[in-house]
C-alpha cells in the first residue's frame, strides 16, 4: 500500500493504537510521525489496518458457520 492509501483507509481509533505500539506520549506525537511519514510510523498504520481487516473477515466468517 502507498502511504496516501493507507492514509485514506485510517479509521476511528487507529492513532489511539498507533501511539501504543510506538510508545509515543500523546496520540498528537503518534499522529505528527505518520504523517511525516516516518518509516516505523507508516508500517506500523500498515500492520494495524491490515489486522483489523483480518480480524473483521475472521469474525465475520465465524458468526457465518
Amino acid at each position: 500500500m502507498t502511504f496516501e492509501q493507507i492514509k485514506n483507509n485510517i479509521q476511528y481509533g487507529d492513532y489511539n493504537t498507533l501511539q501504543k505500539l510506538l510508545k509515543a506520549k500523546t496520540v498528537a506525537a503518534a499522529r505528527m510521525r505518520f504523517l511525516r511519514e516516518d518509516e516505523d510510523a507508516v508500517k506500523a498504520m500498515q500492520t494495524i489496518q491490515e489486522n483489523r481487516e483480518k480480524l473483521i473477515e475472521d469474525f465475520t466468517t465465524d458468526q457465518s458457520a
